[in-house]
Order: structure tokens, then sequence, then C-alpha cells
């Protein structure tokens, strides 16, 4: 049986006839008859073309930190569009909301904005080359940072089986039309394995040009990184003059104001941004310390971008920023978080379903199999059938999480403790009837 009602099914057939399989982005096709058709969102919640509501746990994929249309965001964004938009020169409402960016990533010097946050590894894998001399870029499986060539292996989805030994990972290809040549500048590891890391840095240290990693991962069940595994690679690259990016389009301003730094501790030589800075409004941005941010300054390594601090982004971005800054958006999203992580956590148990619930309240994910779950490999183990069962069973209910594990539970300070009840409520259902 399908979950879409006849108007949002009459919706998705107009979209299918003008956009390829209906969608603009091919993670948003869930099949044929099976597509949602979102007609507005409000707060925690979105409403489909036949008007249901659904508590919403994508988030956007995780933009959304403040809620649906939050009320000083659309202001600030309707103001700014009312004055223009774009110009050829840096314009004050950018100045602005990278003077309020300082503030909540205070290891920040400087900063440049973009539009996307696949521009925003693209352009910092960019910059640590220039400024390295070197090629290689070290990534870790599971690990998604954008839809460019350069990082695109070993993504969340690929075979374990396929991946090689831990030992001796193969980096696997995302995609088809990506040039084979590329894989060789490309060394994929596991997560949270500090041998192989200082293994492969004895061995080619000095061909490294960057160590790209999510701080948390925000495509793999929300893997946190274990007890002084970023202190570790901060010390590697140190050793070796390698560039430390943390990928934080998806942690950044979501686990925390500050992001990893803030909640880890460790501090990277450059950041990449995106998503929940800008509360759904398209802003992202490369932020940087130290000599490295030269290589821009003293010219020769190309950055650039139309788009780039716009004035609706540049707005967007102030007014999420400064709202985050108060506390209040995190303080309500710890609770509600922590709420549900040990709600479903407990409600497992009852049932006899191992698992584990990982992550940070604003960001989390499950793993339905025995043990723990430290790197994507480890994913292997995970019950998709039964996760799914739930998922879907609880979308039938109005409660949205995405039905593939491997993509976290993303919640926004909108959500109210009716909404966290109802989830818990519906969570428990829906996994007796998955389970039966």
């Amino acid at each position: 049986m399908s979950i879409v009602g006849p108007e949002t099914a009459a919706w998705f057939e107009r979209a299918y006839a003008s956009l390829v399989n209906g969608v603009s982005s091919g993670w948003r096709y869930w099949g044929r008859h099976d597509t949602l058709v979102i007609a507005r969102g409000e707060g925690a919640h979105v409403y489909d073309s036949d008007g249901k509501r659904y508590i919403d746990y994508h988030c956007g994929f995780g933009p959304i930190i403040l809620g649906h249309a939050d009320p000083k965001v659309a202001a600030a964004v309707t103001e700014a569009v009312s004055t223009g938009t774009t110009y050829a020169f840096t314009q004050e409402r950018e100045i602005v909301a990278a003077e309020t960016f300082k503030k909540a990533v205070p290891w920040v010097e400087k900063l440049r904005f973009t539009n996307t946050g696949t521009e925003a590894t693209m352009h910092a894998i960019r910059l640590a080359r220039g400024f390295t001399g070197r090629d290689v870029v070290v990534k870790f499986e599971g690990t998604y940072h954008g839809a460019h060539d350069y990082v695109m292996y070993s993504t969340p989805g690929k075979p374990v089986e396929s991946m090689g030994s831990a030992y001796g990972p193969i980096p696997l290809p995302m995609s088809s039309g990506m040039p084979n040549t590329i894989g060789t500048l490309i060394l994929t590891l596991p997560f949270n394995d500090v041998a192989a890391v200082r293994s492969l840095f004895a061995d080619h240290g000095r061909r490294i040009a960057a160590l790209v990693v999510e701080p948390m991962l925000g495509n793999a069940m929300g893997i946190q990184p274990a007890p002084g595994f970023l202190a570790e690679l901060r010390a590697l690259c140190d050793a070796e003059g390698s560039v430390l990016v943390f990928d934080e389009v998806k942690t950044g301003f979501r686990i925390a104001t500050g992001g990893a730094a803030e909640v880890y501790g460790v501090v990277p030589d450059l950041g990449t941004f995106a998503k929940a800075m800008g509360n759904g409004v398209p802003v992202a941005a490369i932020a940087g310390r130290g000599e490295i941010l030269e290589g821009w300054a003293k010219g020769g390594i190309v950055q650039a971008g139309t788009y780039s601090g716009n004035s609706i982004a540049a707005a967007a971005a102030t007014a999420t920023i400064g709202e985050l800054l108060t506390g209040a958006p995190m303080a309500r999203i710890a609770t509600a978080g922590t709420a549900i992580m040990e709600g479903t956590s407990k409600i497992l148990a009852a049932q006899g379903v191992p698992h584990s619930v990982q992550g940070q309240p604003g960001m989390f994910g499950f793993f339905l199999g025995e043990g723990s779950v430290s790197d994507y490999r480890a994913t292997d183990g995970h019950d998709a059938d039964l996760y799914e069962r739930l998922v879907m069973a609880m979308i039938e209910r109005g409660v949205m999480p995405s039905p593939d594990a491997l993509e976290p539970w993303f919640l926004c300070s909108a959500i109210s403790d009716d909404d966290v009840a109802t989830t818990l409520e519906v969570f428990e259902e829906s996994l007796k009837v998955a389970l039966a």
C-alpha cells in the first residue's frame, strides 16, 4: 500500500512529467508510487499535498535547525530580498554574517562564503593542495563530502565486502562518470582506527595534502569519534605538514553552536560549513586559521562564485546564527533529543531488540544489531529490513525519520514536548508492527 494520498500522487505525476524521476536530487526518490510531495513546513512539522502532517526528523537532511518557516529568518530574508540580492562586490550583509559566524566559531580567523557544502569541500581541498603542493587526499569510509569527483569514494551505501581489507582499503567510486585517474589521488581508511591512520601516514605522509573528516559521521548512523581519535589526526597532520579539514556541513551549528571543536576539543586547520547555518536557505562557508588562508590572500589558488555571500544567504546566516548564540535553541534540542534517544533505547530493549543509539541530541542514529558500531564496516551487521519496516510504519502514523538507517535523525528547536511524546508512542507501536 502506498504511503501517499491522492493529491500527493497527482502532484508527483506532474513532477514525474517534468523532472527526472520527479525529483531534483536523487536521494529524494522513493519510487514511482511512494515519493512524497511536500506543500509546506511549519515549526517541527511538514505537510504533504493531502494536508497530512508529519513530525519531521529529516529537517531537509539537516539544514532546519530552528524550525520550518522560522519567523526571524523569514523576516531577515524578506528584508534582504527587497533591497537587492547579488552584486559584483562585497556587500554589507555579507560582512555582518562573517562577523556573526566568527562569534559562534571562535577558532576561525577568516572565512569565505559559498553556496553549498559540495562547493565548500571542493574549495577547501583545492586550497589545501595549493598550499602544500601535494595531491593526495585522505578520507574515511562511510563519509560523504559532497557531489564532486575528488571525494566520492567509499561513501555510505557502498558494499563493505568490496572495500578490501581494513589494512589496505580499496577506494570505491560512488558513481559512473568519475575518471579512473582521480582514484589514484584518494586514500581511504576505516573511521576510528588509529593504527590504520598511523600506518598510512608512515607510508604516505609527505604525499598527503589534506585529511578530510566528518568529526561525527553524518551519513553513517551518527557514529562518534572514539576518545583521542580526532586529537591523533591533529597530531599526525601537524607532524607531516598535512592540512586537517573538518567537514562540518552537517555537524556545524547542529551538534553545538561552535560545532565539533566545541564538542570534542580539537581544532582543525580548515572547516567547511553549510546546512544548519542558514536554517534551510542555501549558504555555506570555508573557514580557516593560520597561514593556509594566505593561499587565497596572495592569489594563485582560485576560489570564486557568482552567488557567494549574496544578501539572502547572508541575512539567513546572520539571523540563524544570531538566534543560536542566545543558547535557547541548543538547550531545547538537547532536552528533546536526549529524551528521544533514551526513550527509543528503552523501547527497543523492552522488545528484546539488540541495538545502540549513537550521536548527539541534535543528530543521532540507530544500529539494530549486536555489539557497538564504531566505523562504517560495522554497520554491515545492522538489520536494515527491520529498521525500514519500523520507520515506514512510523511515517504512516505521521512521524517521519529517514527509512535509511545510515541517515541520522535531525531535530530542530521548534520540537515540542507533545512532539516528543507522540514520537515515542508511535515508535513503540510501529516497532511492534515491524516485529510481528
